[in-house]
């Protein structure tokens, strides 16, 4: 099966169970640049079990504007106006950067308030699949739960459905 088709499929499974599926299916990927994922994105997350999901679908997590490597903004969030704007949750914003992760160097969402990166794969020219990874938050979260990632995907938009705000 090919990846994408790999993908489509586990991204319509209301749990995916298997962390293994979705780690074998990210190694498979060819990674991406900085400059060719500069762009708005749509995103989803894999219910693997793990907490950051639904840290994310309370902060109403959009998705993200990957402007340019100094300038991230990955927690795009609609507001209690229906607006977007680039929330500040985790102390910051971020950077994106090239970084080794299982092998292949690739595009990373580097956060700045925080020791947490979103490592990045190509599915195809406007789909990304990612990784999280990192150390413990300072809330005392582990980022990688007893051994385990969260996944999340990426899909490329032209622009965003609601009124940016500042």
């Amino acid at each position: 099966m090919k990846p994408v088709e790999r993908f489509q499929e586990l991204k319509k499974q209301h749990v995916v169970a298997d962390d293994i599926a979705l780690s074998n299916l990210f190694d498979s990927l060819e990674p991406v640049t900085c400059e060719e994922i500069r762009s708005k994105w749509r995103g989803g997350g894999f219910d693997t079990g793990h907490w950051l999901l639904q840290v994310l679908v309370d902060m109403k997590w959009y998705g993200k504007w990957l402007v340019s490597k100094l300038d991230a903004k990955p927690l795009i969030c609609f507001d209690e106006k229906g607006n977007l704007s680039s929330s500040q949750a985790m102390n910051g914003e971020a950077s994106l950067w090239m970084m080794e992760f299982r092998g292949k160097v690739s595009a990373t969402v580097v956060y700045d308030g925080v020791p947490m990166f979103g490592h990045l794969r190509k599915v195809d020219d406007n789909t990304l699949l990612g990784v999280v990874n990192g150390k413990t938050l300072p809330n005392g979260q582990e980022v990688v739960q007893d051994g385990r990632h969260q996944y999340f995907y990426l899909e490329r938009v032209a622009e965003f459905p609601a009124k940016f705000v500042e």
